[in-house]
């Protein structure tokens, strides 16, 4: 089931090099949701001046972070915020020096 994201761009930057803007046309799947927990699946476009991606969870607890160098991820215990059913993660895109070129935020409705 496709979950409406929406997404705020935090950070995009370069230093003398123009870089299409990685993260683009990102797409969530709740896998599982029971007892406020969720498995979600996160794909976007891949970008080759990207060399690693790296996703947080903001609303859980603990705190997940994974990382991949792929154009998609499975981050599992995603926990909402406190009586509700909203997910904030983060997304962040490194370039081949390991410099963070862009970061955005991901909201996802885990009933939707």
């Amino acid at each position: 089931m496709r979950k409406l994201v929406f997404l705020l761009p935090l950070l995009a930057f370069s230093m003398g090099i123009a870089y299409a803007e990685p993260f683009e046309n990102i797409q969530t799947t709740v896998l599982d949701y029971t007892n406020d927990k969720a498995t979600i699946k996160i794909t976007w476009d891949q970008d080759e001046n990207t060399s690693s991606y790296q996703i947080g969870c903001v609303s859980c607890f603990p705190n997940t972070v994974k990382s991949t160098s792929e154009n998609s991820i499975i981050i599992s215990n995603v926990t909402p915020f406190p009586n509700g059913s909203i997910v904030m993660l983060y997304g962040l895109a490194y370039d081949f020096e390991n410099e963070i070129i862009v970061a955005k935020q991901i909201f996802v409705n885990l009933t939707q």
